[in-house]
Formats: C-alpha cells, sequence, structure tokens
C-alpha cells in the first residue's frame, strides 16, 4: 500500500491488505508486520502459528467525518518450549503497541479525543469520534490523574497553592508550577488530607528541587507543607495580606453602617490611594474624621502596601517592624487583632522579599478557568470538570501515549 496512505492513517505498525468505504466508515484491512511474538509465560520469541482468531474490529481515527476502524487479523502463537516443560499448551496472541488489549479503539483514536476535548465539549467529540460519554470520561481519568498531576522537565523552584470557587462553598485548590507558568494539578476538594497525598505522590526528583511554596494565609496548609516539604520555604502571597486587610476594613464599615445608618462607599477602601481622584480623597477624608478606627485601619493598610514595594528584603524588614510597633499602641481593637495575624504570619510575610515570589501566575489561571466554566455552561461532575480544564493548560504531548514514526 502506498506509504503516504500508511502516514495518512498512522498504520506504520502493520502491513495493509484492503481498504473500502461503507457509508462514513472506512474499514482498513490489516495484519501485524512482525513474524512471531515473544511468549507471555517463558518469554521465547516464538513463530509457530496455531491458529487465525476472527479479525479484530477496532476504531483507529475519525477523518473528514469519517470514522476509519481496522480490521486486525492477529495471530495465536504456540510455545514448544513450554509444552515440553508442563505437557501443556501455550497460547500467545499478537501483541500491538498501538492497539490495547481487550480495547474496542485503538492509541491513536484515543489521542484525537484528548488533542480535541482540549478545545471542544464532550458532545462534540462524541458526535466526531461516534463514541459514547462513558469512553471518553474513562480516558480521561486514565490519562489525567490530580493527585499524580503532570510535571514539566524543567526544574521546579517554586510552587503556588492557591483555591477557586467550583459551585457555590465548594473550593478547589490549583496547584501550578511558579519557575516555568505551568499548571501542576487541580485537586478534587481544598481538605488538608486531599493536599498531603498530592504532596507525597510529588516526584522524588522533583520535591527535592522546591525551594520555594507561596500560598495564602490558610494554617492547614502551612503545617502540611511545613511536614512534607521541610526545605521549602513558605511564602504569603502579598495579594492575600492585602485582601485581608481589605476585608477587615469591609467588615468594620458594614457594621459602622448598620449602627448609625450611613452610607460608606466600599470602592474608596479598596481602592489604592495613589489611584483616588480628589474628590474622592475629600470623601474618603471626612469619614475617616468621623470615623477614627476606619480611619486608622486604613492607613496601616496603605502603609503595608507601601512596604510591599521595598526593593529590599532588610530595609523591608525594618519597615514592617515599625509598623508593627505603631499598630501595638493603637487603642482600636481591630487594628490590634490585625496586628496580631500580621505577628503570627511574619516570617512567611517577610520571606516575599528574598525573591518578589507572588501567586499571580495562579490567580491568572483561576480567572480562565472561571471562563472555562461559563463558556462549558457549567460541569455537573467535579471529576471531568478538573480533567477536562487541565487539557486547556497543559501540553498535549505529556499526555499522548505513544508516537508513531
Amino acid at each position: 500500500m502506498n506509504n503516504c496512505f500508511i502516514k495518512l492513517f498512522q498504520l506504520q505498525e502493520f502491513h495493509v491488505e484492503d481498504s473500502k468505504l461503507e457509508g462514513k466508515i472506512m474499514i482498513i484491512t490489516v495484519r501485524p508486520k512482525t513474524n512471531g511474538v515473544r511468549c507471555k509465560d517463558c518469554g521465547k520469541y516464538i513463530t509457530t502459528v496455531n491458529r487465525y482468531p476472527k479479525p479484530r474490529k477496532v476504531k483507529h481515527m475519525f477523518w473528514q467525518g469519517n470514522l476509519i476502524m481496522l480490521s486486525i487479523k492477529t495471530r495465536a502463537f504456540f510455545c514448544w518450549q513450554c509444552q515440553k516443560k508442563d505437557r501443556r499448551r501455550h497460547i500467545t496472541i499478537d501483541r500491538l503497541k498501538s492497539v490495547p488489549p481487550h480495547r474496542n479503539y485503538s492509541l491513536v483514536y484515543a489521542d484525537q479525543i484528548m488533542k480535541g476535548l482540549g478545545s471542544t465539549s464532550f458532545k462534540t467529540q462524541q458526535e466526531l469520534a461516534e463514541s459514547s460519554f462513558a469512553t471518553i470520561s474513562k480516558l480521561l481519568s486514565e490519562r489525567i490523574d490530580p493527585f499524580i498531576g503532570v510535571w514539566p522537565e524543567e526544574t521546579i523552584v517554586a510552587i503556588g497553592l492557591d483555591c477557586h470557587s467550583f459551585s457555590g462553598m465548594k473550593m478547589l485548590p490549583t496547584i501550578t508550577d511558579l519557575t516555568n507558568h505551568r499548571l501542576i494539578s487541580i485537586l478534587p476538594d481544598d481538605r488538608r488530607t486531599t493536599v498531603e497525598r498530592f504532596l507525597k505522590n510529588i516526584p522524588a526528583d522533583k520535591k527535592g528541587k522546591i525551594t520555594e511554596v507561596c500560598i495564602d494565609m490558610s494554617r492547614d496548609y502551612f503545617q502540611t507543607i511545613t511536614r512534607e516539604l521541610p526545605q521549602a520555604k513558605i511564602v504569603v502571597d502579598a495579594f492575600h495580606v492585602i485582601a485581608d486587610a481589605n476585608r477587615r476594613i469591609t467588615e468594620l464599615r458594614t457594621a459602622i453602617q448598620k449602627r448609625d445608618k450611613v452610607s460608606l462607599p466600599k470602592r474608596l477602601f479598596d481602592k489604592p490611594k495613589e489611584h483616588l481622584k480628589p474628590n474622592e480623597r475629600v470623601s474618603l477624608n471626612e469619614i475617616n474624621r468621623a470615623y477614627p478606627e476606619l480611619l486608622g485601619l486604613w492607613r496601616f493598610k496603605e502603609e503595608l502596601r507601601r512596604i510591599y514595594k521595598i526593593p529590599n528584603n532588610t530595609l523591608a524588614e525594618i519597615s514592617f517592624s515599625s509598623m508593627a510597633k505603631r499598630m501595638k499602641l493603637s487603642k482600636h481593637e481591630s487594628v490590634k487583632h490585625w496586628l496580631r495575624t500580621l505577628m503570627r504570619w511574619r516570617k512567611e510575610i517577610l520571606a516575599y522579599f528574598d525573591n518578589f515570589t507572588t501567586n499571580g501566575y495562579t490567580e491568572g489561571v483561576n480567572t480562565k478557568l472561571k471562563t472555562i466554566k461559563r463558556l462549558s455552561y457549567g460541569f455537573r461532575n467535579i471529576d471531568n470538570y478538573i480533567r477536562k480544564a487541565m487539557l486547556a493548560f497543559l501540553p498535549i504531548s505529556l499526555l499522548l501515549s505513544h508516537y508513531l514514526t
């Protein structure tokens, strides 16, 4: 058969005997190129054919709206050496690299589905491949295990861990490679045991080289990472520290609004000081004069933002200590409560200034994941969501099972 035909339909492992078209299905009759096979019991190369089983039909690929099927003429080989030992017949069937045993599809077919799922829906792939949803879901679960993840070949120095919402209060941790900007995995829940299981499964050659882990202010994650990655330095993401400050200001602002029946615009307190317009500055000053406790929280938040811009870790540590001393002298309980949190995470907050590591890439991944959910009109099955979302980020070559030349 023409070499172009063989390369087009990736039949390098076979001798092609015939092809015919039946509606939208092309059936290609093939036989293995090898003259024999290794005995499954003794490992000896055998060539004595015992019988020719019924041709095996498998889905091979979908092309130009047609389904390509293979009719494979397999052989059953007989091993004389094994029979001499125990006087029983030892039969070994042809083994094929591109067609798994007990499957009705080839690896080329599986790879095509995996490539397509990265950019299309399950329904589209079902129609193109003329397959069932169960088969496609099974393929996904075989190729992607969130507890193992997909690790790049490059050296990983820093990883990021941050959660995003799946539905309602259901939060899923996102694990990223901050060094090479790659998604590693999405875990099925945010329980401590789940994160611990993932960290235990990190390949040994990667685990020892991880020197930084960037997280939010979660004590559970902190303790788990300290135990599983003792050599890694934990960095609290700057965004989450400022977000925690904004949350405290919002809680106090909401309480004042309910108590005094006044309107205090949230945007005035969330906006960075340098981005405020002149009229917004006037409004904020009037509010702060009326509510000194709110003013104290807001001022210390802005000072912390200024500290994060310091390019030197020694100066940053001095500025942080100075701010902490003034917060300790404050007479407002909300400021002192926030200070206790900052001092508890002091080492991890200041660790940012060593290499200026942030979870910015992880936050970007979480934003894209939300877009994927909207485009797919939501997911009911969390496992399918995780695996399909990972396909949108991972190099497909890492997930393909074979390469035929």
